[in-house]
């Protein structure tokens, strides 16, 4: 496996934030250690398979040919999926108009601060930002656009693997932060509303000489800070992987998720709200390759229109 890479950027510096780092580097440290007991079992599957490959008449070479051909079929699954899948089959743009036109309406008929409860909408982002790792391959490098402006993040994640056994994998969170002040002391109820348009496109196509490999995974997660960060909390939204797809599998994604959070604060300083998305992409031998792109063109991006926030005693 090459030399996990790690990198954090944030549009404006984080509260707390060597906390956040601290938190980060533990979580790649035991997904290394998963990922390399993972690669230790596929070296021992292919010593036990090396002499039913001499039986069988086969060498090194025509296994490095029947490889190089897997790569090859990957690489083109994965040009015809990008072809129909980059757009999305309606106008997104309309969707999200209707859906921030009524939550205004619905800002406008909240009454004003009182006892024992006060609520509202936080309309803008202070700022986003983004941590990803991956295997150190320059192919499996993720990306991330981070738009405040426009309440966009637009993340991808692609990770092939090689060989016989090589295990890689790539990884990105994205973020946008949401703050403001609580008028009182109390309990926090914090609901955000982010859609998802963008796809997915996996390749696995297992033979008896070799292990492949292919998963994605999409998580959304919200994180709390005032005075100190609360724990991130993740929903899983999409999975899939498998050594055998048939030998693909491939669709676009366009929905709408809620996201809650709930936490105890103080009054009048300041709350942040970061609500972000993890893609996570997953391949082993060559012919395995999983693709998450939530960046290619103007339909594929995530989109986080407000922050609904309700506090009572």
């Amino acid at each position: 496996m090459p030399k996990v890479k790690t990198e954090w950027k944030s549009t404006k510096a984080n509260p707390d934030e060597e906390h956040l780092k601290a938190e980060w580097n533990e979580e790649v440290k035991n997904l290394e250690r998963s990922l390399a007991h993972t690669e230790e079992a596929s070296k021992r599957r292919k010593a036990k398979t090396e002499p039913l490959i001499r039986a069988a008449g086969f060498n090194h070479a025509d296994i490095d040919k029947l490889l190089k051909e897997g790569r090859g079929l990957s690489k083109k699954s994965l040009a015809e999926d990008e072809s129909k899948l980059v757009k999305s089959p309606f106008d997104i743009d309309v969707l999200h108009e209707k859906d921030l036109k009524l939550a205004r309406a619905n800002a406008e008929l909240i009454k004003g601060p009182g006892n024992p409860s006060w609520s509202g909408y936080i309309w803008n982002p202070s700022y986003g930002g983004n941590w990803m790792n991956w295997n150190g391959e320059t192919e499996e490098i993720p990306s991330v656009v981070v738009d405040p402006a426009h309440k966009r993040i637009d993340p991808r994640a692609q990770t092939w693997g090689e060989g016989w056994w090589d295990w890689d994998y790539s990884q990105v969170h994205a973020y946008l932060a949401f703050t403001f002040r609580p008028p009182s002391w109390g309990h926090l109820h914090i609901s955000m509303y982010p859609w998802l348009h963008g796809y997915y496109s996996l390749y696995s196509d297992d033979n008896w000489y070799n292990t492949v490999y292919a998963r994605a995974e999409i998580d959304t997660w919200a994180q709390v800070h005032q005075n100190f960060w609360r724990a991130r909390q993740y929903q899983r939204r999409f999975t899939m992987g498998g050594y055998e797809l048939h030998p693909t599998r491939a669709d676009r994604i366009d929905r709408q998720y809620g996201v809650q959070y709930y936490t105890n604060v103080g009054e009048n300083d300041t709350v942040t709200i970061r609500i972000g998305v993890r893609l996570y992409c997953q391949a082993a031998s060559s012919g395995g390759r999983s693709l998450l792109n939530f960046q290619a063109g103007s339909a594929n991006y995530v989109y986080i229109p407000y922050v609904y926030w309700y506090l009572h005693h």
